[in-house]
């Protein structure tokens, strides 16, 4: 079974899903059950509180949270995906790379366009933290939901552009 809890976060919704003892999917969508249905549309889940919820109000509210203390777990994803996933997940806080020094860390240097791909089907938004990828040639690129919430997660982890 899959719990979730959704809260505040950033003016918006974070929707946190867990199962077991490991976090499997976060959503900064409004409507975080309809974002993890789209993923996995044939998994049922059912609303409980979800403890790790307190980091990520922590977080919002200006203080450095490695995730990488956190339980995770991938429901789906191949092989490559997954081993760009883990890549994000080991940045250190306040780490960003560019989508080529995120390639060369997954172990697939030439393979960026591929990378970034995944990169937009992480499950774990924040967690592993695809909000630091950033394009080499500057700015702050594309986000699964939104520039404007990339540039708020972005500088609650002080990254300056």
């Amino acid at each position: 079974m899959i719990i979730y809890e959704t809260i505040t976060f950033l003016g918006g919704q974070l929707t946190l899903f867990k199962q077991d003892d490991a976090l499997v999917f976060v959503s900064l969508a409004d409507d975080g059950v309809a974002d993890f249905k789209s993923f996995y549309p044939t998994v049922d889940v059912i609303a409980d509180n979800v403890p790790e919820v307190a980091l990520f109000k922590h977080y919002a509210a200006g203080e450095v949270i490695d995730w990488r203390q956190l339980k995770i777990n991938y429901l789906s994803g191949t092989k490559f995906q997954r081993e760009v996933w883990q890549a994000m997940h080991n940045m250190i806080p306040h780490e960003y790379l560019t989508y080529a020094e995120l390639a060369q860390r997954a172990n697939h240097p030439t393979a960026i366009r591929a990378v970034a791909s995944a990169i937009g089907k992480n499950p774990l938004t924040i967690i592993n933290a695809c909000h630091r990828i950033l394009p080499k040639s500057g700015g702050i690129g594309q986000y699964r939901y939104g520039s404007h919430i990339k540039a708020e997660l972005l500088a609650l982890d002080r990254v300056k552009i």
